[in-house]
């Protein structure tokens, strides 16, 4: 006896129950594992490990904080030796507008006054806070590029390439309101060709000539492209923070504006050179870039 609901021909649908198929289709999850996939073998997730590995915002924010006290003393001190005041010539390498450019001056007494401050023991003071700079960059290059620190071996190598510096901001400041007047097309080129000069040989000169030109070209190339990147976000929006900061929080709120300069500073240096070492070792090319471009468009 066969009762309701029940089929008595093995493989036949029961009666009164509606026909339901069995979807035949990869599983809903199958795409996005497929995406995960497709991910974890990208460049990108291979370049976020390798930022992970380095503990990147702790390091930014580390070298942010030296930058902070080395950098900005040394452009006070120059600035007021050279007869000029600290707040112009910040408003002028920054790019502020007038109304910035006079907010900033409150964080800054007048040329003389600086001038007058400065002593020999504030000058052997500054030397050493530029060697911790430059001791800073250099530790953090060798990290990247796994080298092991030679510790006081380098002490002289800092020294010097602090001088250089020096020499480099006195260039720029020299230079930089010709090249601005020129236009900003010009600017852009004379930019990152210039900064991934001063990086290559700045990563080459650090690291004692341990790594090969050839090897830290990507990495002074992409830290020059991230270098131009953040003159050109700043340059559009440094003034407007400087202005809303001063409003709301007085000269204080100027120096947060400040931090998150040298943050974004800390983080292109760090970028530059970890991107231009996952370029090489996933085996990338400039000539294949190009070619993928040009497809594209």
């Amino acid at each position: 006896m066969v009762t309701d609901g029940a089929s008595g021909t093995p493989g036949q649908p029961a009666t009164g129950q509606a026909d339901q198929k069995t979807p035949t289709g990869p599983s809903d999850g199958r795409p996005s594992e497929r995406a995960r996939k497709k991910y974890a073998d990208s460049s990108a997730a291979y370049l976020w490990h390798r930022l992970v590995a380095l503990d990147f915002m702790n390091q930014a924010m580390l070298l942010a904080g030296t930058l902070l006290l080395c950098v900005f003393p040394l452009l006070i001190v120059l600035a007021a030796l050279t007869g000029q005041g600290a707040a112009s010539t910040f408003s002028r390498r920054l790019g502020l507008n007038q109304q910035a450019a006079a907010d900033f001056g409150h964080l800054f007494s007048s040329a003389s006054t600086t001038s007058a401050t400065i002593t020999t023991a504030s000058l052997v003071l500054l030397v050493v806070f530029m060697v911790g700079g430059a001791n800073a960059v250099q530790q953090l290059y060798e990290r990247i590029f796994d080298l092991e620190s030679r510790g006081a071996r380098d002490l002289l190598r800092r020294l010097i390439w602090a001088g250089l510096v020096v020499g480099w901001l006195f260039l720029v400041g020299l230079v930089g309101p010709t090249v601005r007047a020129a236009g900003p097309v010009l600017v852009g080129f004379v930019i990152l060709v210039a900064f991934t000069g001063f990086w290559w040989f700045s990563m080459r000169f650090l690291l004692g000539g341990r790594v090969a030109w050839r090897r830290l070209f990507p990495c002074a190339v992409v830290t020059g492209l991230c270098w131009l990147g953040m003159v050109a976000v700043f340059s559009a929006t440094f003034s407007g923070m400087v202005i809303s900061s001063y409003d709301r929080y007085g000269p204080i709120g100027i120096v947060f504006d400040l931090l998150s300069y040298v943050l974004a500073v800390g983080v292109v240096i760090i970028l530059g050179a970890v991107t231009g070492l996952v370029w090489q070792e996933r085996g990338l090319s400039f000539r294949a870039a190009f070619r993928r471009v040009r497809r594209v468009q």
